[in-house]
């Protein structure tokens, strides 16, 4: 279970997650292309608000929403473990820092992504009940 039995196929989901993880690297060290250049233009994804619900975003509101990271004084996102699972999926333990002044936040969330020809089409996250917590006392809205 979590692997395929076409060695080609692992080979490819195996360099998925490398690219996945290279990318949120890239990222965090101030280079979003690679990350930008992961999800297909036609990507869908379901994440979280600010508020704590979930929602479905193109690419375009996804990566929009990705700077409200900009407001704050310091962020970071770790990828720390990739599993693979069977021939097109990888998912995600990623370590994420927010801080505003003296509020923090230090959470893992899970991201499940679907590739299809080496691009994230589909994906997912899920956060704990911190998340919301932290950005309503913030007050920062997206």
């Amino acid at each position: 279970m979590g692997t395929t039995s076409d060695p080609e196929e692992t080979t490819m989901t195996q360099q998925n997650a490398d690219a996945l993880k290279s990318a949120f690297a890239a990222a965090d060290a101030g280079d979003p292309v690679p990350l930008v250049t992961l999800y297909d233009d036609a990507m869908t994804w379901a994440g979280f608000t600010l508020e704590g619900t979930q929602r479905l975003y193109t690419k375009a509101e996804f990566l929009e929403a990705f700077g409200v990271l900009a407001k704050l004084d310091e962020s970071r996102n770790e990828v720390v473990d990739v599993d693979v699972v069977d021939d097109e999926l990888v998912t995600a333990k990623v370590r994420a820092y927010r801080r505003l002044g003296d509020d923090e936040l230090e959470i893992t969330m899970v991201m499940a992504h679907r590739f299809v020809d080496g691009k994230v089409t589909h994906g997912a996250d899920v956060v704990p009940s911190s998340f919301e917590r932290f950005w309503a006392k913030t007050g920062i809205t997206a």
